[in-house]
This record gives structure tokens, sequence and C-alpha cells, in this order.
């Protein structure tokens, strides 16, 4: 393909590398007038089938959405013909620098704030693809570049997506045989059973922490299968045991990462990048003289003080916003107190105006009942008893003072009472038929 120029403008210059989805070369973009890396994709994902082109496009326009220094970034996509079969390519910024997994290749492990470092932008790429709904699938120490100057960058956003499903919808690979890297591979990745989202990342996240504090991932095995199983059945030794040095946070933290439930890991790569960070600045703070620059060794500080330049801003952006919103809620929780305070105001005023209302009413009754008992009775009173006693019929004597004594509290003599019913019947009888005559 050298020499070879796609979509009238991508001049392939020299091959880079290649591995089990393709190649990778470098490229001049003659259009835009700068260098780019071209990843061309094996023939047999299903280049030229119209389903794999708009699953392949559909990925790489989510990648590209991704604009991070972390973050390796997309530019375009296409089809070339390569042995004449028609063939899906990548073109993304290229990065001057080297994968992690040669960095893993040495003779001993990373200074363990070296580690720390890398986890911490690994995490931040993490956190700006997943909040964009993008999930890696295949974070591993050769999916991250470092640049000279420290900054790591990470690739293949989208890539492993699209091979899973192409690979699932051909059947390209044969039973038993797994895509993607055993090492890092999650729980839930393994199974193919129930959603593969940003908790899985995590999971990667830490098998590369744990291989670069303790120089090898967490499982090993005679086999890709023996791996994977550990990976579901076994818990790692704690890396703190095969690399005493490193402090208990950050031990802890890998061994969250590594919890077989997702559920059970941090919530998300905002939470381990803080929790990273933490961790550097309290060694910092406990090194001679701060020991910024010197904190990550092999001469990579000032990527570091970038690293807390940045993390220090988000964090005061966070608190002052987080702030705003608290103080916006302490005042609508104050006017509601005071609305509600204003309608328990009204309405116990209304109550107590309700009562004394019924107070007053009482009273008055009351003093009527006594000016009653107080002022002698005269016929005219009996005769007003008489008449509220009748209920289909006349009252007897007995009745007659016994109503006169639970209106006036005075007791009617019955000899008396009877007297007055029979003239009270007889006045009473008068009044109605002079009623009914008129």
């Amino acid at each position: 393909m050298q020499n070879e120029v796609l979509a009238g403008r991508f001049r392939i210059t020299a091959l880079l590398g290649s591995g089990g989805m393709g190649q990778v070369w470098a490229a001049e973009d003659e259009r835009m007038r700068r260098d780019v890396a071209v990843k061309v994709v094996h023939p047999q994902y299903g280049a030229g089938e119209a389903e794999v082109r708009d699953r392949f496009e559909r990925e790489v326009q989510l990648a590209a959405r991704l604009t991070h220094q972390n973050i390796v970034t997309v530019h375009d996509w296409g089809e070339v013909l390569v042995g004449g079969r028609q063939t899906l390519y990548l073109v993304m910024e290229l990065v001057d620098g080297v994968s992690l997994d040669k960095r893993f290749k040495g003779p001993a492990p990373a200074p363990w704030p070296l580690a720390v470092g890398w986890g911490a932008q690994i995490a931040q790429a993490l956190h700006a693809a997943h909040r964009k709904g993008v999930v890696h699938r295949d974070i591993k120490p050769a999916n991250v570049l470092q640049t000279p100057d420290g900054t790591l960058k990470v690739l293949d956003f989208g890539i492993a997506k699209f091979l899973g499903d192409t690979v699932g919808a051909r059947k390209l690979t044969a039973p038993g045989v797994l895509l993607g890297t055993p090492a890092y591979m999650s729980p839930e990745q393994i199974d193919a059973i129930g959603p593969v989202d940003r908790r899985s990342d995590l999971y990667s996240l830490g098998c590369l922490l744990y291989h670069a504090v303790t120089g090898s991932p967490p499982f090993g095995g005679d086999s890709q299968w023996s791996v994977v199983l550990k990976h579901k059945q076994e818990t790692p030794t704690p890396p703190s045991r095969r690399a005493p040095g490193i402090p208990a946070a950050l031990n802890g933290l890998i061994m969250g990462l590594l919890e077989k439930h997702p559920e059970d890991r941090p919530f998300d790569a905002a939470a381990v990048h803080e929790t990273l960070m933490t961790i550097l600045v309290s060694r910092a703070l406990a090194a001679p003289g701060g020991g910024i620059l010197d904190m990550a060794g092999l001469g990579h500080g000032t990527s570091l003080v970038g690293q807390f330049v940045r993390t220090a801003r988000a964090q005061a952006e966070r608190l002052l916003t987080e702030a705003q919103e608290e103080a916006a809620r302490i005042v609508l929780e104050a006017e509601e107190l005071k609305a509600e305070a204003t309608r328990a105001a009204k309405l116990t005023v209304e109550k107590v105006r309700q009562e004394l209302d019924v107070l007053v009413r009482r009273t008055e009754d009351l003093d009527v009942a006594i000016d009653r008992i107080s002022a002698p009775m005269s016929e005219e009173d009996y005769y007003q008893v008489f008449k509220m006693s009748i209920d289909g019929m006349y009252p007897t004597a007995d009745q007659l003072a016994n109503a006169v004594e639970a209106t006036y509290g005075t007791r009617l003599p019955l000899d008396d009472a009877l007297g007055m019913v029979l003239r009270f019947t007889n006045r009473h009888t008068a009044e109605l038929q002079e009623d009914h005559i008129a």
C-alpha cells in the first residue's frame, strides 16, 4: 500500500505495525497538510457489505466525537481495495510515542507514583468517553501510547465494539475462541451475558494498574481459557503482597476495580481519577520540598504538574458548581418554609377565630340561661316549654315537669304541672282552631 493515496488525500508513507485486526500505516493528509495514522481493517471483517460498513461508520462517528488530550483523535474513515477485496480503514491522529506494553516489558515494574500518574490519565480519557456513551471494551497497555512529555493517549475507541458486533453477526470465530485480550478482560466480557458498560473498562484499568505496579497482570495461565476462568472465579493476590511499597489506598483501589460484580467496583472513572490524584497529592505532601517533580520518577514530573493543575481546576469548578447548587437549594427550601409557615399561621389564626366565635356563642347562651334562671318564670315561659315538648301528642304532667327542669334548672311541682297541662292543652287546641279558621 505504500505511496497509495486513499480518498484522494491520504498518501500512505510507511507501515507502523500490524495485529489481529489489521495494519497501521503512517500517512500524509495532503489536504490538511498534516501527518496521520491509517488503520486498515482486515478484510475478514466484512468490508463491502452494507451492514458492516454502516456499523463501522456508526462506531467511528461516535469515536470522532471524543475530543480529549488523553484520547487519540479520529479524523475520517473509508474503504479501499486491498488484494482485490474491499477493506475498511480508519484515519486518526498520528502520535509520536510508544505503547505502554513496551514500557511494561522492562526489567522491573514501574515506580508506583508513575503507574498512578498513568492510571489517572487513562481514567480521565475513560471519563470523557463514558460521558458521551462510548465504552472502550479493550483497555490494555498496547492501546495506550505515551508521548515524550509523558502524556498518555488511549486509542481504538469504538473499534472493539465494531469487531465484537461484527464477529457476533458473522460468526467469524470458531467456538471457544475469545475476541479480546484475556489478561485484561472483565468477567462480564467473558460471559457475553448482560450489558458491558463503563464498569467493564474500569476492571480492565484495574488489570493494567496491577500489571504496572507488580510487573505482571493479576492472572496468568497456560492458555487463554485458564486465564479467563481465573478472572471469573479467583480473587487476585493483593498487589501490595507482590509490591510491598505501594500505598494502602492504591492497593485498595486496585482490588476494588477488580471486583467480580460490576456494581461492587467504583462508580465511574471520575471517582477513580480523583482517588488516584489524592494518592499522588498525599505522596507529594509527604516528600521533601513537596516532591512534585520527582514524584513520578524517570523525568515525567512536568506531565504530572499539568495533571495537578488540571485536576485542581476541575475540582475547584466542581466545588463551585456544587456550592452554587447548594445555595440555590437552600434559598428554595427557605422560600418553601416561609410559604408553609405563612399558610400555617393563617390556618392557626382562622382556627383561633373560629374557636373564639364558638366561645362567644356559648357565653351568650350561658348569659341567656342565667337570665332565665335568675328571673321569675312566667306562665308564658311554661307554655313555651309545653309547646316545645309536643311530639305528636301533648306531654303529661311529669313530662312537662322534666322539660321545665331541663330548660330552666327549676323543678316544677307535679300538681302545678298537672294544672298547666290542662290549661295549656286547651289553649293550644284553641290556637290551632283559630289558625285553621284563618
